[in-house]
C-alpha cells in the first residue's frame, strides 16, 4: 500500500521538476537571443560610429593624432598627409617637441615653458601653435588640441586635433603689415602738416602784423581808402587762414599723439563768458542773438582750459557762420544726471540732414560739397572739438534738423567736476546774459 501511494507523488515530482527544467531552458535560450540580439546592434551601432568618424576625419581640415608617454606619435590620421605633404611613415615615432628648438620658434619661448608645464602635469590643452616644416622644409604653422590619455590610472600619452594654421597666420601678418605702414603713412602725413603748418605760420604772423599796422594808419593817413580797404581785406585773410592752420596743427599733432593737456581746475562760468565776448564782433556783424545761460550750482571742471576754449569757441563759430541774420543762437552749461557738466550749443540755422551727422565730424567734412564755397572753412571745426573733447574723457553728440538747426552736446564725466573756485562778486555764476546785434 505504501509503495502504490509513494508512486503518484514520485510522478508529480518528476513531472513539475521536467517543466521547471524545460522552463529554465526557455529562460536561458531567450536570454542567449537577446544578447546576440544586443550585441549585433552594439555591434551595427559601433560600426556606423566608426563609419561617422571616418568620414569626419575625411572631409575634416583637421587631422587626429596619439602620442604614447613619451610624446612619440603613434596614430595620425590621413588628413595630416593631405595638409602637410609629409607621409604618415616620416612622421611615426617622432615628437612634435623637438620643434621648439627650430629659430622660427624662439619668439614662443614662453609659450612652449608654458605648454611643457600643463603636459607635465597630464592636463588637457587646446590651441597651442607652433611652426614646422613641411615636405619641402618651408615653414608652416600647426595649431593642435589635445586631452590626456590614462589606463586604470596611468599616464598613456595624449590624443588630439591639429591644424594647418599657414595661411591663417600669412593674413595675420599681412594684416600688421598693412596696418604698419598706414600707421607709417599716416604719422608721416601728419608730421609733414605739423611742418608745414608751422613754417607757414611764421611768414604769415608777418603779414597779419604788417596788414594791422596798414589798418591802423600809425605810420600815417593813407591818401587812398582803397587802400585800408585792401589792408583790411589782407588781415581778415590772414586771420582766417591762421586759424585753419592752427586747427590743422591742432589735429596733426593729435592723430601723431604729439598734443598734450596742460590740466587744471577751470572756472566753467569765466570761460564760457570770455568765449561769447571773443565772439561779440562776429555776432553783431552777422545780425544774430546770442544767450548764454549759467545756472547758480554750476561746479568747476578739471581740464586743459585752453582746449575746452577751443572747443566752445569752434562750436560757437560754426553756429554764427551756418546762421542766417536774424537767427539765435544759445549757450549753456548743465549739471547731468550722472553727475558730469554737460556744455550745449544751439541755433537756428541751416541744419545738417540725418545722413551727414556722422560724416562732418570726420577733418574736411562738411554736410553739403556747396557749403564751404558758401560759406567758408575747410571742416576742421568739429573733428577737432570731437578729439579734444574725447582727450577730456568726454563725449559730443550732434542733434540736427536741416532748415530748423542744430544742437551740440559735449558732456565731460562726473570725475572731472570739481569744487567751484573763489572769486569776486562780478563774476559769480547764475548769470544769464543775452547779446544782440
Amino acid at each position: 500500500m505504501a509503495d502504490s501511494s509513494e508512486s503518484p507523488q514520485l510522478s508529480t515530482i518528476l513531472l513539475w521538476s521536467g517543466a521547471l527544467f524545460i522552463l529554465l531552458q526557455s529562460v536561458l535560450i531567450t536570454l542567449l537571443i537577446l544578447s546576440r540580439m544586443h550585441r549585433r546592434r552594439v555591434g551595427d551601432a559601433l560600426k556606423a560610429s566608426e563609419k561617422r568618424f571616418r568620414d569626419i576625419a575625411a572631409i575634416s581640415s583637421d587631422w587626429f593624432w596619439e602620442v604614447d608617454e613619451e610624446f612619440k606619435l603613434t596614430q595620425l590620421s590621413g588628413r595630416h598627409e593631405k595638409a602637410t605633404g609629409q607621409t604618415l611613415a616620416s612622421q611615426l615615432g617622432k615628437s612634435y617637441l623637438r620643434f621648439e628648438k627650430l629659430d622660427w620658434n624662439s619668439d614662443r619661448a614662453d609659450s612652449w615653458k608654458e605648454h611643457r608645464e600643463t603636459i607635465k602635469a597630464h592636463k588637457p590643452f587646446q590651441n597651442f601653435e607652433y611652426a614646422a616644416p613641411d615636405a619641402d622644409g618651408k615653414r608652416c604653422y600647426r595649431r593642435i588640441s589635445g586631452t590626456p590619455i590614462f589606463e586604470d590610472g596611468v599616464f598613456k600619452g595624449y590624443r588630439g586635433t591639429g591644424t594647418d594654421i599657414t595661411e591663417e597666420r600669412d593674413r595675420q601678418e599681412q594684416l600688421l603689415r598693412t596696418i604698419y605702414e598706414a600707421d607709417h603713412a599716416n604719422r608721416a602725413k601728419s608730421a609733414f602738416l605739423a611742418n608745414m603748418s608751422h613754417e607757414l605760420r611764421t611768414p604769415l604772423n608777418a603779414i597779419i602784423g604788417f596788414s594791422e599796422i596798414l589798418t591802423d594808419q600809425l605810420f600815417g593817413k593813407m591818401q587812398n581808402d582803397r587802400y585800408l580797404e585792401y589792408a583790411k581785406d589782407i588781415n581778415d585773410t590772414g586771420q582766417h587762414l591762421l586759424t585753419v592752420l592752427n586747427d590743422l596743427l591742432d589735429i596733426s599733432r593729435i592723430e601723431a599723439g604729439f598734443l598734450t593737456l596742460d590740466e587744471n581746475v577751470i572756472d566753467v562760468q569765466r570761460m564760457m563768458r570770455s568765449c561769447v565776448r571773443m565772439l561779440n564782433e562776429k555776432i553783431s556783424a552777422a545780425a544774430l542773438t546770442l544767450s548764454l545761460n549759467l545756472p547758480e550750482d554750476l561746479p568747476a571742471l578739471l581740464g586743459d582750459e585752453t582746449r575746452l576754449r577751443q572747443v566752445v569757441i569752434n562750436l560757437l563759430t560754426n553756429a554764427v557762420k551756418f546762421t542766417p541774420a536774424g537767427g539765435k543762437i544759445s549757450a549753456s552749461v548743465s549739471i547731468v544726471d550722472d553727475g558730469g557738466l554737460e556744455i550745449t550749443v544751439e541755433d537756428t540755422g541751416v541744419g545738417i540732414s540725418e545722413q551727414d551727422l556722422e560724416r562732418v565730424m570726420e577733418p574736411f567734412q562738411q554736410a553739403e560739397q556747396d557749403l564751404s564755397r558758401r560759406y567758408g572753412g575747410v571742416g576742421l571745426g568739429l573733428s577737432l572739438a570731437r578729439n579734444l573733447t574725447e582727450m577730456h574723457d568726454g563725449t559730443i553728440k550732434l542733434e540736427s534738423e536741416p532748415g530748423v538747426g542744430t544742437l551740440v552736446r559735449v558732456h565731460l564725466p562726473a570725475d572731472r567736476v570739481r569744487a567751484y573756485p573763489a572769486q569776486d562778486a562780478e563774476n559769480a555764476p547764475g548769470q544769464t546774459e543775452t547779446l544782440t546785434n
